[in-house]
This record gives structure tokens, sequence and C-alpha cells, in this order.
């Protein structure tokens, strides 16, 4: 889970994993970005590494992410073993782009929670999509 404190009032964007798509809820694997309703990041104190970051952008990029986690954490599997997916927001409207393998009514649930994606906070909107590009592929794909 993300090194920053979670706040409750607080709207994020980043990445995650559903490592249990038969229980979303049980997945703990996820990536904060505290941000505005426009995905800016609005903390002074939070700095994406760029061992961390995807190029040219102030997201989360998977590989790297995975790769600096103990293997503890990933069981030894490859970043793209779990369905994974990413929470973007631009104009109070937040897009989930995820592996189609994950349960879309469990997983919004899972990430209004998680991301604090609440018209409290801006958010207008909540936007998934199913993602079945090579980008998403998980070990279901093969």
């Amino acid at each position: 889970m993300s090194e920053i404190l979670i706040k409750q009032n607080r709207l994020y964007k980043g990445i995650f994993w559903i490592t249990d798509i038969d229980n979303v809820y049980s997945s703990d694997l996820y990536f904060l970005i505290p941000c505005d309703i426009n995905g800016n990041i609005n903390d002074s104190d939070f700095e994406i590494l760029s061992t961390m970051s995807a190029e040219h952008s102030d997201n989360y990029n998977h590989k790297k992410v995975w790769n600096t986690l103990p293997k503890k954490t990933t069981h030894g599997k490859s970043f793209d073993y779990y369905p994974r997916g990413r929470t973007e927001i631009k104009n109070g409207i937040a897009v989930i782009y995820h592996s189609p393998y994950i349960p879309q009514d469990d997983l919004k649930n899972w990430l209004i929670e998680k991301f604090n994606l609440t018209s409290s906070n801006g958010i207008k909107k909540i936007r998934l999509v199913a993602d079945g590009s090579n980008h998403y592929k998980c070990w279901l794909d093969y």
C-alpha cells in the first residue's frame, strides 16, 4: 500500500493490482497520489520518485513500482501477473482503466473507498474502462 498517510477527505489517483478477483475487497496493493479534481498533485510534500514514475508523467508505472516491492509482497510474480489498473482524474471525472477480468461493480466500490472518489471530493462521475489490450494482460490471458 502507499506509504503516504491516507486522509479520509483527500482525493487520490494512482495504480493498483487486484490479487484476488474473487474478493476484490481483500486486495491491499495500491499506490496513491494526492490530487485535485484535475489530477494535479496537490501536496507539496509528495513526490513520485523517477524510479517509480511513468516517463514524462506525474503518475506511477506498474512495472517500476512492482520492482521496488519486497518478494514477500509480490510472491515472486512479475508485475503483470495479477490483474491491475490505473485511476486517472480530470475535470472531476475519475476514469479507471483496468483488466477486464476484475468485476466492475466490486472494483468501483473498492476504488471509491481506497481512492476517496466521492462527490464531496469533487468527483462528478466514475467511468470504468475494461482494457483488454496488451497493456493490462495478466495470468488469466495465457
